[in-house]
């Protein structure tokens, strides 16, 4: 500091020990400064290549949706996709095309309950599919309702893609029976997303079972290593019996009172057949609560959730996780070690929830 300068503080803060204590908070103020520099040129250097949101540039928009009217495929879905508890393989190509039809099916939720379903594909929820960011997704859906007229009206459909970015009145119209629609996206944003159907009335189609999973991966694939991988969706099924068959019951849906809650699609089934892992293995669960209506609790029994996911985004990483709760829609990506051998319980911790099916069971040997 110059002689002015001193005058200068001096004359502002006169006596010794007000100029030393300047002097103290000016060098205090350039070490800071260094050392805040030094940290931003060391984040700023960091390895963000698998970083989505920070380097990668997004994909706004796409090409307009069409739809045609051709002869029905034999097969339900078509491309990289999988039924719950399993993971479809990456296609490792810039454009991945998937095609997952809408049909009325007969199901089973639990022994001696069934009704005519609403599905994607052949199940409820509907299959599990799998891309990587900045992959172009080009999908088709057709609408088959009209193969079963005798037994259940055909009726028009569509779909909501939640981990897309797209003008929704024209890629998630609805079709009427026996067109198809095509559209695409661009998968910006890593995470486990929802996809349902968005016809009106809305809660119909969706306890009717027209809800499922699609995982974006990061560009390089979520971070770390693990021994098994599982899918889990939770849903609410709203029930009333009708002669021998059951069918949906709306009413129930708008007042939240489920007949069943169940982990991918029926009551109880993992603990009539757990999962299986071994004692010490790394497990992912890649989970996602379809509601319609409710909250989920989701716990493990007998470990800790080191490593959760909100979203199944890695950027907004929790640590040290009993419960990961999770909204209507809401996805997570949850790890943990099995730490012995033993059976470890799998729950929606809203213990009502767990009295209408929501547990399951892994088996680790």
């Amino acid at each position: 500091m110059t002689d002015r300068g001193n005058q200068e503080c001096r004359y502002h803060y006169p006596g010794n020990f007000q100029t030393k204590n300047i002097y103290m908070k000016h060098n205090l103020s350039l070490t800071l400064v260094f050392i805040t520099t030094m940290f931003s040129s060391c984040f700023s250097t960091a390895d963000k290549s698998n970083d989505p949101g920070i380097n990668d540039k997004m994909a706004y928009g796409a090409p307009k949706a069409y739809i045609t009217k051709e002869a029905i495929p034999a097969t339900t879905t078509d491309g990289p996709v999988a039924y719950a508890p399993g993971l479809p393989a990456i296609v490792d190509n810039d454009t991945v095309a998937i095609r997952v039809d809408v049909q009325h099916k007969k199901i089973t939720v639990a022994e001696g309950v069934s009704f005519w379903a609403w599905t994607f594909g052949d199940s409820v929820p509907g299959p599990v599919l799998r891309v990587r960011v900045g992959q172009i997704v080009k999908f088709t859906m057709f609408n088959r309702s009209g193969l079963t007229a005798e037994v259940s009206p055909p009726m028009p459909h569509s779909i909501d893609f939640h981990a897309a970015m797209v003008d929704p009145h024209d890629k998630y119209r609805s079709i009427n029976p026996g067109e198809a629609l095509h559209f695409q996206f661009t998968a910006n944003y890593p995470g486990v997303f929802m996809y349902h159907c968005g016809t009106p009335v809305i809660l119909q189609h969706m306890i009717s079972g027209m809800t499922g999973m699609i995982i974006v991966e990061p560009k390089n694939g979520f971070p770390g290593k693990v021994d098994k991988e599982f899918t889990i969706v939770q849903n609410e099924f709203y029930l009333k019996q009708n002669d021998s068959m059951y069918e949906t019951d709306v009413n129930s849906a708008r007042n939240r009172q489920p007949m069943f809650v169940t982990f991918n699609g029926k009551y109880k089934q993992y603990v009539q057949s757990p999962l299986e892992v071994k004692a010490g293995d790394r497990v992912r669960l890649y989970i996602l609560n379809a509601g319609a209506n409710l909250t989920s609790s989701f716990h493990v029994v007998g470990t800790i959730f080191d490593k959760v996911w909100l979203d199944g985004n890695p950027h907004n990483e929790l640590r040290g996780m009993q419960t990961v709760e999770l909204g209507s829609s809401n996805g997570a990506i949850v790890e943990f070690v099995v730490p012995e051998k033993g059976t470890y319980a799998f729950v929606d911790h809203s213990f009502a929830s767990v009295e209408q099916g929501a547990i399951g069971l892994i088996e680790a040997k």
